[in-house]
């Protein structure tokens, strides 16, 4: 935990995700038209919404914050992650957090990567755990803990209006599900793939 792996492998990934949340940043808001996270419009058949929507910000402070969060990740759990691996996790994170917020959610539009970096710290957390790093427990109950005060306080006004929308807190639940999901079926496959 907290290695800083620099090699081309572990780089990669993160990186591209950097890049592509900033591409669809400055072609906004014809990014947001054909790629949004619109329910409305993912049930109309549109489905590539589900993840693209996702990838997608309310403005460029928005960006920053997920950015943020992409470089903690790769802080904390990065030597867990070769390129497959990381885009074998966003993939399935965006995938599954979607699907959650369409049928779990209501929202008219949705827009952030918050679920996503909150799969990746619960996943990150429980292989923590499986290496016996006991930093993986306090990673886990904090995470989870900060979700269950937003669920009953609320997220901060400061982060709302950095980002000028709502914090979309059941995302951030439904991404702690997704990356419990996640961890477990890794738990699973490498336990499978010892015998």
């Amino acid at each position: 935990m907290l290695g800083f792996p620099t090699q081309k492998q572990y780089l990669i990934a993160p990186l591209c995700l950097i890049v592509i949340m900033l591409l669809l940043e400055v072609t906004k808001p014809l990014s947001m038209q054909w790629l949004g996270f619109i329910p409305t419009d993912i049930e109309k058949g549109e489905v590539w919404r589900i993840i693209t929507g996702q990838v997608l910000h309310t403005n460029f402070n928005h960006v920053l914050l997920n950015m943020a969060g992409i470089v903690l990740i790769w802080a904390l759990h990065g030597e867990y992650y070769d390129t497959k691996h990381y885009t074998l996790a966003v993939l399935s994170s965006l995938l599954l957090v979607g699907i959650g917020l369409l049928l779990f959610a209501e929202y008219r539009s949705y827009a952030g990567l918050s679920g996503i970096l909150h799969s990746l710290i619960v996943y990150g957390g429980v292989i923590d755990i499986k290496r016996h790093d006991k930093t993986g427990w306090l990673l886990l109950i904090g995470v989870l803990a900060k979700v269950l005060y937003e669920m009953i306080i609320g997220p901060t006004k400061y982060t709302e209006e950095l980002i000028q929308a709502g914090v979309a807190v059941e995302a951030h639940l439904i991404g702690c599900i997704v990356g419990l999901i996640m961890g477990f079926t890794y738990l699973y496959v490498y336990r499978t793939n010892k015998h």
